[in-house]
């Protein structure tokens, strides 16, 4: 798997990197097996190097019960009930994690209550709005994952449904609680790169969206929040 189709992991992966301090108390949400993807090259070591800088770190996942590759400690269970007092955290990330809320209000009440004042939220996720994302919205979840399986080499227990109720422009503008520090709309590679003909359609349509009238159809967004009072 290149790792040029997928640049929007990359700058998450630098963005985790100034952002994650020695007096961080961490949760990461969603956490799964890793906290940026396996294929990202020393990504076990720099994980591990993330971990090993923080105060606290740990995750939470509400199925996945696999062993964290960098050794992160996490809670399996309903993320939207955790097991952490109120303003325990005063860093909370979630990547590739936010399509797959099916209760927004629920999820970021929750974040907020186990931030501390000021503390900061990162989200990583699709653009509902990108015309390859659109489009997999309509489909049945059943035939998503069937694609899912084809295009990445997913296998069950990284995949999951969809709902895309947090992944546009206005929704993580508007999260209840929480100032935006920074939204930005980030280029990845096609996502129908292993079919010729649907990854050329795709990339003319990455290379408009580069122009500044279209910038808010690329992939993905990368969102930091501050939690307010």
């Amino acid at each position: 798997m290149a790792v040029k189709y997928f640049q929007s992991q990359l700058d998450y992966k630098n963005l985790l990197d100034t952002i994650v301090r020695p007096d961080s108390r961490w949760l990461d949400i969603g956490c799964g097996c890793n906290v940026i993807p396996p294929w990202i090259r020393g990504s076990v070591d720099f994980q591990r190097d993330l971990i090993g800088r923080c105060e606290i770190a740990v995750g939470c996942d509400p199925i996945d019960g696999r062993p964290h590759e960098a050794g992160l400690e996490k809670f399996v269970g309903d993320c939207s009930v955790l097991p952490y007092p109120s303003g325990f955290f005063n860093l909370a990330t979630a990547n590739m994690v936010a399509e797959h809320v099916s209760d927004p209000l629920a999820f970021t009440r929750e974040v907020h209550r186990v931030l501390s004042p000021r503390g900061r939220l990162v989200l990583h996720t699709p653009n509902l709005h990108n015309p390859s994302i659109f489009l997999a919205n309509l489909l049945p979840n059943k035939l998503v994952s069937i694609i899912a399986k084809q295009m990445d080499g997913r296998t069950d227990e990284d995949i999951f449904p969809a709902y895309y109720r947090m992944n546009t422009r206005k929704a993580l503008a508007s999260l209840p609680g929480f100032r935006v520090v920074s939204l930005r709309c980030v280029r990845t590679g096609p996502l129908l790169r292993k079919v010729a003909v649907l990854r050329e359609a795709e990339s003319i349509l990455l290379n408009r969206a580069s122009h500044r009238f279209f910038r808010n159809l690329q992939a993905d967004w990368i969102a930091v929040f501050e939690r307010l009072p």
